[in-house]
């Protein structure tokens, strides 16, 4: 069987991705989503996912590793990240052979996480029936949630210092030379400091 682990390049998703590589025999797809909007964040998760990749591959197991992009700069709202998960992980699942679990870093702590996995779920649901009736895809794709009882901490603590600091947490970025900086005022800025 493959699962398919829905990555951010965030401590959470770091932390199963390397939970996965770690515990599990399942083939692992990773994919990241390229997410632009007004909040500008796309290259430091970029930046971050490339150098978590390479970290990842040279001490663990291989694994598949593809990219997709959503650009909503032209809104002014900020779309839904969920909702945009769940659409790109239907379309990632019909593309991996095997394709019998969908991985992501959900944590119960987070704000309303039932609701919002229930709901990515009920899109995901929509979409993939779409598929199915195409023959397309495997018929029954599991959501799982690895890291869903753990705390930002213990997910920090249980990844090695060095591949922790290649994480990126901030949703508004500051420019900085050829790179990004946090804005340290952000939601994920304000999480990352209890840590």
């Amino acid at each position: 069987m493959t699962t398919l682990v829905m990555f951010s390049g965030g401590l959470d998703s770091t932390a199963m991705l390397v939970k996965l590589l770690a515990e599990s025999e399942d083939e692992l797809r990773v994919h990241h989503i390229r997410m632009a909007n007004e909040e500008g964040r796309d290259g430091a998760e970029q930046q971050a996912c490339s150098r978590i990749v390479a970290w990842c591959r040279g001490r663990y197991r291989a694994f598949r590793y593809s990219e997709s992009g959503l650009d909503f700069r032209g809104l002014q709202a900020i779309p839904i990240d969920y909702v945009s998960i769940a659409f790109v992980a239907c379309q990632v699942a019909i593309d991996t052979p095997r394709c019998g679990r969908i991985a992501v870093a959900a944590l119960k702590a987070d704000t309303d996480i039932v609701n919002r996995c229930e709901r990515q779920r009920r899109v995901f649901q929509a979409l993939y029936q779409c598929y199915r009736a195409r023959g397309l895809g495997e018929p029954g794709v599991e959501w799982i949630y690895p890291v869903y009882e753990a705390t930002k901490q213990a997910l920090a603590r249980s990844l090695p210092p060095e591949l922790a600091e290649l994480t990126w947490s901030c949703r508004r970025p500051v420019a900085a030379g050829a790179g990004w900086r946090p804005c340290g005022t952000c939601k994920a800025c304000l999480a990352r400091n209890t840590i």
